[in-house]
């Protein structure tokens, strides 16, 4: 099942969730059981995911790993839900286990999770000017390098990483570019279409941004987007071959042979070098 938006923002099923986390759909319908997440809907068993809500069940998943108990999950999470207002993300958190103990840090500050005390200890690993580091165009790379290095084994992780980076720098193309074409191997072809379109309003002559429009448009069956998208990738550059290919065969399953034979000719053209 593929992720749809709702609410301007795209969500995720339960089994596009389970394969984004490795852990089986059982798992999370049991978190949600024991109120350790918290889905969009409670219909049946049919659940929707925010993104922040996957980056809350990975947090889930890793400090599972290191207890028996869900109780003291349970309230770390509750303290990680009340330091995030609606208009932040959780990826502005860190989490930190500090000898079996969580520890969050939100900027400078510093709270150990399940108790929400504030810890003023900065004599170890939390000395001040420590806390947060550089973001120059060195990190945006680094952070770039490091999303591109575990997309395959951790999609989540690279997912959260570009989108602090498109939170930084909204206009930053790669940012976007890069996030659409995870985003779509992923099943979210809506989270896709928003980072493309956004990477249009960037370059708008960008044949690339276009066709990969068109391609997108063309998986959601929607031709006639499709075609709009080919047609402007062919007025950026009269020589794609794939954006010929892709609206001849558009025209040809819509039944309007003339238009796909046009499109074919300039194929032929093109690969005669005329």
């Amino acid at each position: 099942m593929t992720a749809e938006a709702g609410g301007g923002a795209e969500t995720f099923s339960t089994r596009t969730a389970a394969r984004i986390l490795a852990v089986t759909p059982e798992r999370i319908r049991y978190w949600v059981k024991r109120n350790l997440v918290r889905p969009l809907n409670l219909g049946g068993r049919n659940y929707r995911f925010a993104f922040n809500d996957l980056l809350e069940m990975r947090m889930a998943k890793e400090l599972l790993g290191t207890r028996q108990h869900i109780d003291p999950i349970q309230r770390t999470l509750e303290r990680v839900r009340a330091l995030v207002d609606p208009e932040r993300s959780v990826t502005s958190l860190k989490l930190v286990n500090d000898e079996g103990r969580i520890v969050v840090r939100d900027g400078p500050v510093l709270i150990e999770a399940e108790t929400g005390q504030l810890i003023f200890d900065f004599e170890r690993s939390y000395q001040p000017g420590k806390v947060e580091d550089g973001f120059g165009p060195a990190r945006v790379r680094e952070r770039f390098e490091e999303a591109r290095r575990v997309a395959d084994e951790d999609p989540l992780k690279a997912l959260t990483i570009y989108s602090e980076l498109v939170g930084r720098e909204p206009g930053n193309l790669e940012a976007h570019m890069r996030l659409a074409t995870l985003l779509e191997r992923e099943g979210d072809l809506a989270g896709a279409l928003r980072h493309l379109l956004g990477a249009a309003t960037i370059i708008p002559a960008s044949a690339d941004v276009h066709l990969k429009l068109g391609l997108l448009y063309r998986k959601k069956d929607e031709h006639q987007n499709a075609l709009r998208s080919f047609q402007r990738t062919l007025e950026c550059d009269p020589t794609n071959v794939e954006a010929h290919r892709n609206a001849a065969e558009i025209y040809e399953a819509i039944g309007r042979k003339r238009d796909s034979q046009r499109h074919l000719s300039a194929i032929h053209r093109l690969i005669k070098g005329d």
